[in-house]
């Protein structure tokens, strides 16, 4: 009864974690893009959904697209694989602000590849510095189906790492347990975060952001399908306390507010 109890609070603290890690990502890339910008003279707009840079087409380099479209994407890829080495190092902790490292370190990688695989195929964000390497079709595939790849495999290699997290609300993981764990705290939070960025940004909508954000499903199948085979985890015998955590869900609201409001107007960075 305990353990059927636990898993919709686990489904709700991670969905306000995975809101508030990725609107802090949204933030961290957003103003990387704008200091980049900056050593070019270029001014910014940055929106929720798409970002505006107050220049001439004719006026750019390739050096500033080199700068200014990767920049964005390689600050994910360190932070995502600096934040997984911290992580992997408290693993074994209780905390559970790990829930929001672990998202941070999911979404950073998610969005690094996802930028590469869906740049390549719509020639937008990573796209452009694609594009001004004269990368031809044929390359442009090789590397979406590598970024494919290198997501799937990531998710091969931290599938034993996330079930970590389960000792929060359990004194063990075993069985099918490990499977329903896996989809209460990353599958439905991950589906649902989505569906509520969707909503969010109604009514500018924009398909690029959202593909990226999909890549996220290639490093969940082989997390979800690899679960049930994955060495049963015991942890401390003392059962653990579950509660919803109430800061994760207000700082989540917070961060929406700023999300939408105040980059739905728009912010402009002339540095």
């Amino acid at each position: 009864m305990l353990k059927r109890r636990v898993f919709p609070v686990i489904f709700l603290n991670s969905l306000f974690y995975f809101l508030c890690a990725y609107f802090i990502l949204f933030l961290i890339s957003r103003i990387s893009v704008a200091v980049s910008a900056s050593a070019f003279s270029i001014p910014v707009r940055i929106y929720y959904n798409k970002t505006d840079f107050l220049v001439r087409s004719s006026d750019w380099a390739s050096d500033s697209v080199t700068a200014v479209f990767g920049t964005g994407p390689l600050l994910c890829l360190i932070l995502g694989l600096v934040l997984l080495i911290i992580f992997i190092r408290v693993a074994t902790e209780s905390g559970m602000l790990r829930i929001l490292l672990i998202w941070l370190a999911i979404l950073a990688i998610v969005s690094f590849l996802g930028e590469i695989i869906v740049g390549a195929l719509m020639n937008q964000g990573f796209g452009y510095v694609i594009m001004y390497m004269f990368i031809m079709d044929t390359g442009k595939l090789v590397l979406t189906l590598l970024g494919g790849i290198l997501l799937f495999f990531a998710g091969v290699a931290l599938s034993r790492t996330l079930l970590f997290t389960a000792n929060i609300y359990l004194t063990d993981i075993k069985g099918l347990e490990k499977t329903r764990f896996v989809i209460y705290q990353y599958v439905f939070p991950y589906l649902a975060g989505i569906f509520l960025l969707q909503i969010i940004e109604l009514p500018g909508i924009s398909w690029f952001p959202t593909l990226v954000r999909l890549c996220g499903i290639i490093f969940l199948l082989p997390v979800l399908s690899r679960s049930a085979s994955i060495q049963d985890i015991y942890f401390e015998e003392e059962i653990p306390e579950f509660t919803i955590s109430w800061n994760a869900a207000f700082a989540a609201l917070a961060l929406i507010m700023v999300y939408r409001v105040l980059f739905g107007f728009g912010v402009k960075f002339a540095l």
